[in-house]
Order: C-alpha cells, then sequence, then structure tokens
C-alpha cells in the first residue's frame, strides 16, 4: 500500500488527535490517523443537506408537524 507525506498545520494535528481519542473511546481499539480522515471523509459525506427534497410531504403531514411544532413551542420556557 503506497503511503504519502501530507503538511498539516499543527492545530489541525492537535484536532485529529483529539478526534482520535474520541474514536478510540468510542470503539475501545486503537484508531490510526488514516482511519480517522476516513472517518470524517465519510461523515461529510453523511450530512443531513445530502437528504434534502427526500422526503416528500402532502399538505396534510405538514399542517400536523406545524400544529405538533406550536404544541412543543408553548411549553418552552423562555
Amino acid at each position: 500500500m503506497p503511503y504519502k507525506t501530507i503538511k498539516i498545520r499543527d492545530e489541525t494535528y492537535e484536532n485529529i488527535n483529539i478526534l482520535i481519542g474520541d474514536l478510540m473511546k468510542e470503539l475501545k481499539r486503537p484508531v490510526s490517523i488514516d482511519e480517522a480522515l476516513r472517518y470524517l471523509l465519510k461523515c461529510r459525506k453523511n450530512r443531513p443537506s445530502t437528504f434534502a427534497g427526500g422526503w416528500k410531504m402532502d399538505e396534510n403531514e405538514i399542517e400536523k408537524i406545524k400544529s405538533e411544532l406550536k404544541e412543543s413551542w408553548k411549553r418552552w420556557e423562555l
């Protein structure tokens, strides 16, 4: 497997190491920088905006959601 050398800022390197620590806690095993970067790239593909327009609602669903939101907002405390 070929390897590449890349230049990154110290701050970026520190943040990748923080991510690696979080992933190691979650996965309960060692995690490489390569795996952490692949994880980030995968997360980028699965942003909520990726699914925009995927759910087709009819007018009844829209009204139901609006009314449920209004009821929920009434219980919020400012």
